[in-house]
This record gives C-alpha cells, sequence and structure tokens, in this order.
C-alpha cells in the first residue's frame, strides 16, 4: 500500500478503507484484504476494538458446525422463523434469511480462512424469549475461544479492555477465566481480539487517533475519505469502497434527543467515540436512514459507574439485576415493569400517556434498603447518587415520590415475597433473569429474586437510561451492506456495517448476540462485495 512517507506526503490511494476498528470494520478489512485488495482501516479512538471489547462476546447464529458437533438439532431455517417471530412487523423477511444464511457462511469462513476459533457457549437457551416458537433451548451462542494478545503485535497493548475485565459480566460458562487486564482475553475482548488479528494477518493496515472526518464523493459516488492525522491531515483515495463502521451515536445528544426521544439523565456504556459519524458522513450522499420504534431499541436503565475512559466520559452501567429487596418505581411510586428483565423496562419507560402527553413511567427510582448492600453492595450504585429515610414515606417525600402510593406498593410487593410469586409481574419468572443475575444462595425458597424491603435505611436513587452503542436509528443498507437511498438505488462505493446499518432487517428482533452477528456477518458481505469491484464500481 503507498503510505504517507512524512507529514508533507497528503494524498494516497488504496482499494478499500475501514472506518472502525469493531468486530464489523475488522472483518470487512480482513475480508477484503483476504480477497487481494489494499486495505487501510482507521479509528479514531487511541484504542483498537471498538463496542465490541465492551460487549458479552456472544455471538448469535443457528444451525452451526458447533451445534451439530456437539448433537445439537438445528436449522438456519428455524433461526430465522425465530427472528420473524421477534421482529414484531418491522423487519424484512427476505433480507431476515439473507442474513441468517450469510451468518453461517461467514462464520464458517472466518474459521477457514482467518483461523477465528469459536465454541458454542453450552446449556445457554435464546435467553430473551426462549418460549417463542423456533427458539433453540440450546448451542445457539457461540463465542471467541481464548486469545494471546502477544499475536496482535504493536496492537496488543492498544485493544479495548472492558471496565469489567474479561473475566466478569458475560455469559460464557466454559472458557478459562482470564484476567484483568491480562495477557489472554476471552468473552467481548476476545471477539475484538480475534478480528482485529485476521485484519492484520490478511494484510490490512491499521492506524489508530486517526479520525475520518468527511467522505469524497465524485458524482454520486464515494472515492474516498479524508482522515485527520496527529501529524496533519491525509485524503485518501478508496478506489473500491469505503465500510462505516463507526457504531452508533451514544455521546451525540442531539442524533439521541433526534432518534430515542432521551431529553435528560442520559448516559451510555459505549466508547466516547460512539458519535454517530457514519450519520454525518453518509448525509451527503443522499443515504437513507431507516428508523425503529425507540420503545423496541435496547435503551436500558441505570447509574453512573465512576468509571472514566480515556476521553474523560463517565461510563454508566445497566441495572439487569434480580437480586431481592429492591424494586423500581415511577413518580406516582408505583411499580410498572418486570424489574428482572430489562427490555420490558425499555418498553414501559416509552410508554405515553395520550391524555397530557407526558411519561408516566420516567423519571423512575430504584428503591432498596439495608439488607440488599449486605447482599451485594458492589452491583449497588454508589449511594453518593442515592437519597435516603428512616421510613418510606420520609424517603418518598425527599425524593419527590408520591409517598401514601410508595408506601402501599412496598406493603404489596412485600406480601408477595413471603407468598413467593410476583403476582403483579412476573419477576424472576424470566430463564434469562433466573440463568444471569440471581444469587440463589440468599434469597427465599420459592423466587429467588425476591426479598423484602423492610430494612432501614431506606434507599432512592434516580436512574438514567443507559445506550450499548446500538441505536433506533441506522443507515439503510442492502444485501451486499452497501448503503441505499430512499428509492432503495445503492450509494456507489458505501457502505455500513455493525451498528452503523440500520435494523430494518430484522426489525425489532432484539435477541442477545444479534448485534455481534451483523457486525460479523455484514463486514464479510462489505469486504466481499467491495473488493470484488472494478475501478469503475462495478462488480468483477
Amino acid at each position: 500500500m503507498n503510505q504517507p512517507a512524512s507529514p508533507r506526503q497528503q494524498r494516497f490511494e488504496v482499494d478499500v478503507v475501514c472506518i472502525g476498528s469493531g468486530v464489523g470494520g475488522c472483518a470487512a478489512a480482513a475480508t477484503a484484504a483476504k480477497a487481494g485488495a489494499t486495505v487501510l482501516l482507521v479509528e479514531k479512538a487511541a484504542l483498537v476494538g471498538g463496542v465490541t471489547a465492551y460487549s458479552g462476546g456472544q455471538v448469535w447464529i443457528p444451525g452451526t458446525r458447533q451445534q451439530a458437533e456437539l448433537g445439537i438439532e438445528d436449522t438456519v431455517e428455524d433461526g430465522i422463523a425465530y427472528l420473524e417471530e421477534l421482529a414484531g412487523g418491522w423487519g424484512d423477511p427476505a433480507r431476515t434469511a439473507h442474513l441468517v444464511h450469510a451468518s453461517k457462511e461467514a462464520l464458517e469462513y472466518f474459521e477457514a480462512e482467518h483461523g477465528f476459533a469459536a465454541r458454542v457457549i453450552k446449556d445457554l437457551p435464546d435467553y430473551y424469549y426462549p418460549r417463542f416458537p423456533h427458539a433453540a433451548a440450546d448451542g445457539r451462542y457461540i463465542e471467541p475461544e481464548e486469545i494471546d494478545l502477544a499475536s496482535l503485535g504493536d496492537l496488543g497493548p492498544k485493544l479495548r479492555r472492558s471496565p469489567i475485565g474479561s473475566s466478569g459480566g458475560g455469559l460464557g460458562k466454559d472458557g478459562a477465566e482470564g484476567s484483568v487486564g491480562g495477557r489472554f482475553v476471552q468473552m467481548g475482548e476476545g471477539l475484538a481480539a480475534h478480528f482485529v488479528r485476521a485484519a492484520l494477518q490478511a494484510g490490512a493496515e491499521i492506524w489508530t487517533e486517526s479520525p475520518a472526518r468527511e467522505l469524497m464523493i465524485t458524482d454520486g459516488r464515494v472515492t474516498g475519505v479524508r482522515i485527520a492525522r496527529p501529524d496533519g491531515e491525509v485524503t485518501v483515495t478508496a478506489r473500491k469502497g469505503v465500510v462505516l463502521a463507526t457504531g452508533g451515536y451514544d455521546w451525540n445528544p442531539d442524533l439521541v434527543h433526534r432518534f430515542e426521544g432521551v431529553l435528560d439523565a442520559h448516559g451510555s456504556a459505549a466508547p466516547a467515540g460512539i458519535t454517530g459519524d457514519h450519520l454525518l458522513m453518509a448525509a451527503p450522499t443522499g443515504a437513507a436512514i431507516t428508523h425503529q420504534p425507540a420503545a423496541r431499541n435496547v435503551m436500558q436503565v441505570g447509574f453512573p459507574t465512576g468509571l472514566i475512559d480515556e476521553d474523560g466520559h463517565d461510563l454508566h452501567s445497566s441495572y439487569r439485576a434480580v437480586n431481592p429487596h429492591e424494586i423500581i418505581v415511577n413518580r406516582y411510586g408505583m411499580r410498572f415493569a418486570n424489574e428482572s428483565f430489562y427490555p420490558a423496562l425499555s418498553a414501559a419507560m416509552q410508554t405515553m400517556d395520550g391524555a397530557d402527553h407526558s411519561l408516566p413511567n420516567w423519571p423512575c427510582w430504584l428503591i432498596f434498603d439495608a439488607a440488599y448492600l449486605e447482599i451485594d453492595a458492589a452491583r449497588a450504585p454508589s449511594l453518593d447518587l442515592a437519597i435516603s429515610g428512616d421510613t418510606i414515606a420520609e424517603l418518598a417525600e425527599a425524593a419527590g415520590i408520591d409517598a401514601e402510593a410508595l408506601e402501599a406498593t412496598v406493603a404489596d410487593y412485600n406480601r408477595m415475597c413471603e407468598g413467593g410469586r410476583d403476582t403483579e409481574w412476573g419477576r424472576g419468572e424470566q430463564p434469562w433473569s433466573m440463568e444471569l443475575f440471581t444469587d440463589t444462595e440468599t434469597t427465599t425458597d420459592h423466587n429467588p429474586s425476591l426479598g423484602p424491603i423492610s430494612r432501614a435505611p431506606f434507599y432512592a436513587a434516580r436512574m438514567s437510561r443507559v445506550q450499548f452503542g446500538i441505536g433506533s436509528a441506522g443507515l439503510s443498507v442492502n444485501k451486499h451492506a452497501q448503503v441505499t437511498r430512499y428509492d432503495s438505488s445503492a450509494v456507489d462505493g458505501l457502505y455500513a456495517v455493525g451498528n452503523s446499518a440500520g435494523r430494518d432487517d430484522i426489525g425489532a428482533a432484539l435477541q442477545s448476540g444479534v448485534a455481534n452477528m451483523r457486525g460479523l456477518t455484514y463486514g464479510y458481505l462489505a469486504g466481499k462485495h467491495a473488493a470484488a469491484r472494478t475501478g469503475n464500481g462495478d462488480v468483477a
């Protein structure tokens, strides 16, 4: 590749430019480079791995070789039917089918051509909605085998590390534990590392601290990109295409307001560079934006963690606990959803009262007591964020919550704890909840997520809305991951993958592991399609 030899050399050419170093960008870079294209991958941050490194690392793919080797019966067609059940009418069945078939093809390609090592996460069902038709009881989740960061060469120390470390917070049950900040990584860090390595070994060049600023457009065709390097701006001509893999827009308040309807108390668990660059850069091309209803998004509730990333942002954590001695209430002092299942909370927060156009369930508060802190103080919000009171009424008055209603809500909840079942919302009965977030040794015999709120002092912590790099909106793409306009024509030379690509393919099918699957698959499709293009934009 014609690299700039000095700050004075400001222009050069490659075949493909990939923008973003998560699984989508690296998959595209690895695929294109393996096919013989010259590839440059640029990352705006000093670290590589993107949002992928912060994920649990699970990839949802049905009908895989790994399942078959374990004797687990499943088919791609059942996986497609499952996603269509979840789509809620917002997906495109033809695109869903193409994506899922391509996901299996992509996995086999990366195993064969790039040494990607993956295993089934055993005994894990389609755990958000395991009772839906065509759900699988086991085997659709794969995760990366542990990987040595030394295999990334100089980029090993630059891999983004999860704030919770590679051994905590994810789904894997069978892998090595790894170590926080250690040399061997798995889960999200491992998935990111596998694909950074694939891109490097295929021959892609990777630049960090190199944000893309502007697409070059000639006669409606994307022909390159302007990149801000530490030693000056560089203009890179891309003979075959530019791949946008910049994630969502969590840290762009204007875009969050526009597409999520969030006006206050917003945070993110994603890296600070996730600012909607794909939407801003693609706008001059006439690219279409596809948008899912915000209530069907994965925005969660949580709290600031006090963990500051390299850009000075306070990362947020999601509330996913089902521990006892806590509930979530609105300002009316009422519970409004199953606290143990965050998709239910996400949807309920967006419920609008048509009479006064208010959101009755926002803002909301986590209510807990002293017993909760004894069980799981590490998972509780910082008490610096909480209001306390010696009685429920005192707490409610201090927090601005209806005191009489909150007293009644807590009393009702405590009675349900005695009976061992949440008869109002079914808390703790979702298999996903019981699998991941319950401490069975410290709770009731009937339902381990239930425990009374009865020991003073009592606490109320106002919650934030938390994003994870996946937005309701994204660029419209076709089956090759080409960005499309509102008339469905492709923007010549432009691709979008991962969370930069809108979810009109699968609609509201927010099954865990699908985001990583879409990144891996669309990266593969984009890289393959771009590498096959000729200089005039045709596919050879």
